[in-house]
């Protein structure tokens, strides 16, 4: 049972307003604009039976138990000491979900809905969509809000703010849904898995939701398919219909079914090829590999553009492929794709995010998830490839080096408490959660395998421990450093995110650490 709950709000209020022209809300998923002025959005708490506001019966400080009155509350908060579910007297969460790709940088106020109190306003930078955000409000702030409901107002932005609504009610989309977090469990630890194995831990389709889905799938060792594969069968379900047909939107909100829109979407097919390898996206993928370059012994990139991605996204789904179809071809170019990244990405202590083929430009120099998709890539298709009749193909000793190597230039970039900052170089920039997750996955799957000394495994237990004190009380990864849209001053400016993808990222490295060490 779980030690947190959601209490979301049983009315949204927003006027009227049309999506930007070509964009589209996730299928099946609904939303309402947060604009300025009259474009607000209105909350409220009522009872389930249609009645009032959550009344409590008095006012309460922080540190005290909030009591709400009716019986017929979601949540019985009269009950208890006032801790966890029981009550509000460590206050709670309140959360909005982006519901639309959004390229801007603005707050949120929040204000109560009847004495017209500020209490807050939510930071928003350039999101993404499942993204959440939220705002601690103390137990006196959350009992006001139950009693008065809440308004919330976009101050300036050129750009509308879309957040889902109440989505119905249903009760496996409550994440997403405008709701107040109350709870404070004995272990983080355990809260992430129940969100990982459901469906509050879905991103959108492509590397987010292949990090979310890669780690869901690692979990099969450890817990079970029968815990496991329904939490994959439901994340499926959102991106495809019973004839396996691919639909979904892109990180623009643009409808993209069918296609693979950059090599970045790709990354979930490495799981789909272990799942269910007889899938019709796993050829989609494998033709759009051979149209990006592929089919004439080339780089698979974007454009001109090398990625430390592609190490993740392109070389480790072809080594999967490989392995199971049996394709030695593609073994071959899965290990070609990740040593042009290392000729082109990696110098010396660095690993750059990416190269430009043309101009001979690098950028991202030693950002923490370019290392995080270099080492995951490199790892990983390597460990696919050593399970394969394809162990002792040309270029595997060299990826077997270059995990020894990045694995050394990683450990000696730590910070004091073992994880790394968001550019690697830079310690001023702060911890990011998602890179420091993914590097050490990637040392602990390479530690398992042999493929590197057992110390690198002790290195990943104690980042391990160390990234669990991020969690937030329902398991979400907090500290992650935004995607890039914002550019290279939104990374350097120390803003920070929760991010199921981060979660993803953490689940993978929860996975190897626990797993037991297989057979050399």
């Amino acid at each position: 049972m779980r030690q947190i709950s959601y209490l979301p709000a049983s009315r949204v209020i927003s006027s009227e307003a049309q999506l930007p022209e070509g964009k589209s809300i996730a299928r099946g998923w609904s939303a309402v604009q947060v604009g300025e002025g009259n474009g607000r959005m209105e909350l409220e708490w009522r009872c389930p039976d249609g009645g009032g506001p959550l009344e409590p019966k008095r006012a309460t400080m922080e540190g005290s138990p909030a009591e709400v009155s009716n019986p017929n509350s979601p949540l019985d908060l009269s009950q208890g000491d006032g801790q966890g579910v029981d009550g509000i007297s460590r206050g709670s969460r309140l959360r909005i979900t982006v519901a639309l790709d959004y390229r801007d940088a603005q707050q949120v106020e929040v204000t109560l809905r009847q004495s017209n109190v500020t209490i807050g306003a939510i930071d928003i930078r350039y999101a993404y969509v499942f993204q959440p955000f939220e705002l601690a409000l103390t137990a006196e702030q959350t009992a006001a809000v139950l009693s008065e409901g809440l308004c919330l107002t976009l101050r300036g932005g050129s750009q509308p703010l879309w957040v889902f609504d109440t989505l119905d009610g249903v009760e496996e989309r409550v994440l997403f849904a405008p709701h107040l977090l109350i709870g404070e469990p004995e272990s983080h630890v355990e809260e992430a898995m129940h969100t990982m194995l459901s469906l509050s831990s879905l991103q959108p389709f492509g590397w987010m939701e292949g990090c979310v889905l890669d780690g869901l799938h690692s979990l099969r060792a450890l817990l079970g398919d029968s815990r496991v594969d329904p939490a994959l069968d439901l994340h499926f379900r959102q991106f495809f219909n019973d004839r396996g047909d691919l639909l979904y939107e892109d990180l623009h909100g643009q409808k993209a079914d069918g296609t693979f829109t950059t090599i970045e979407a790709t990354l979930p097919v490495a799981v789909i090829a272990q799942y269910r390898p007889e899938h019709p996206v796993i050829d989609k993928a494998v033709a759009f590999f051979k149209a990006k370059g592929m089919k004439d012994g080339k780089a698979v990139v974007d454009d001109d553009m090398v990625s430390a991605e592609g190490s993740y996204t392109v070389a480790y789904p072809l080594a999967v492929i490989a392995k199971r179809r049996g394709r030695k071809d593609l073994a071959e170019q899965a290990i070609a794709q990740v040593l042009l990244r290392r000729d082109c990405l990696a110098r010396d202590r660095h690993v750059y995010l990416r190269y430009m083929m043309r101009s001979q430009e690098h950028t991202f120099r030693s950002w923490a998830r370019a290392f995080a998709w270099y080492c995951l890539g490199l790892v990983k298709t390597c460990s696919e490839l050593l399970d394969s009749p394809f162990a002792q193909l040309a270029g595997m000793g060299e990826l077997q080096a270059e995990i020894a190597r990045i694995a050394q230039v990683a450990a000696d970039w730590r910070q004091p408490g073992g994880l790394w900052s968001c550019f690697l170089d830079d310690a001023s920039t702060g911890i990011d959660t998602s890179g420091s997750a993914g590097i050490s996955a990637a040392l602990a799957l390479a530690a398992r395998r042999g493929l590197l000394p057992a110390s690198y495994m002790e290195l990943a237990r104690d980042n391990l421990q160390a990234l669990s004190v991020y969690l937030t009380p329902d398991g979400l990864m907090s500290g992650v450093a935004q995607h890039n849209a914002g550019g290279m001053e939104l990374q350097r400016s120390g803003y920070r995110v929760i991010s199921q993808m981060g979660l993803g990222l953490w689940t993978q490295l929860y996975a190897q650490v626990n797993a037991e060490r297989q057979p050399e």
